[in-house]
């Protein structure tokens, strides 16, 4: 009899647990039918900001969520590569989740330094512009599917700015007389970019032998036109008799003067987006006065 009893448990038991699984087998099958994977599109990738020492490259994912219910925020890896070459890479990251029936959109920030860009390929020095490629994961852990990723890439390219160069050129004397000297300072800005560039304003102080010649802010100065070297020349009258005195016996005695000449250009570029350029300088030594 106690046998009999037992077999009759050990049957109830086994049917149990047969019918256990096959209602979770149904259950995971129902819910597998049910979920939908989140929808994943490039909704764009700009420049989102320019200048002569970088740019940010702004790439922005839509996530649609179709489910009834909320979903986790995904994990995303990016890795940027320049003329085919792996460049620099990260991970954006958000605790927040994806309302049921809502969308987001990652966005992915990219900050290109030139000057890492050419300690690392050092080709681009002289280059205008780079391909580059971005390469991202979006990584999602979803009830009942599991990990899932989404691998989108975007290729185009970017402009690669040089700053200019400024030199002191020299001094001429253009006219004198014997209560007035007409003086030209020369500069010369050299412009390695495929853009035009204009010098707005120009504000310097200038010191021969220890006496204060100039100081004068300066604007419509000559445009520096794309690839090219362009001479900025300001003019200005000393009326001042010992300066004249002195001056006159410098240039007939043919001896140098020592000079310092330093303040600030600032440069305006035909380029959209582009904020002007602040370039300080400063300048010293020795110098012959120029007929």
């Amino acid at each position: 009899m106690k046998e009999f009893i037992y077999c009759i448990r050990k049957k109830i038991v086994m049917a149990g647990a047969v019918l256990f699984a096959f209602f979770s087998l149904s259950t995971c099958q129902t819910l597998s039918s049910v979920l939908q994977e989140p929808r994943v599109s490039l909704q764009s990738a700009d420049i989102a900001s320019l200048s002569f020492t970088g740019a940010q490259l702004l790439c922005k994912v839509r996530v649609e969520n179709p489910n009834a219910f909320d979903i986790p925020f995904p994990e995303t890896g990016w890795q940027l590569f320049i003329n085919t070459n792996s460049f620099v890479s990260g991970v954006v990251r958000n605790n927040e989740r994806i309302g049921a029936g809502r969308s987001t959109v990652v966005e992915v920030p990219v900050n290109l330094n030139y000057l890492d860009i050419f300690n690392t390929f050092s080709s681009l020095r002289g280059s205008q512009k780079a391909d580059y490629k971005i390469a991202l994961a979006l990584k999602f852990n979803l009830p009942v599917l599991g990990e899932k990723v989404w691998n989108i890439e975007h290729t185009g390219e970017f402009p690669v700015l040089h700053l200019p160069t400024i030199r002191f050129v020299n001094i001429r004397v253009k006219n004198m007389s014997l209560s007035n000297l007409e003086v030209e300072v020369n500069w010369e800005v050299e412009n390695n970019n495929s853009f035009a560039m204009t010098v707005k304003e120009l504000g310097y102080n200038l010191t021969v032998n220890n006496s204060n010649w100039s100081s004068a802010r300066v604007s419509s100065a000559p445009q520096i036109g794309a690839n090219m070297r362009t001479t900025i020349p300001v003019t200005f009258n000393i009326n001042s008799l010992s300066i004249v005195r002195d001056i006159t016996e410098i240039i007939t005695r043919g001896t140098n003067v020592n000079y310092a000449l330093n303040g600030n250009f600032n440069m305006g570029a035909a380029l959209p987006g582009l904020a002007d350029l602040n370039t300080p300088f400063d300048f010293s030594g020795s110098t012959r006065l120029l007929r």
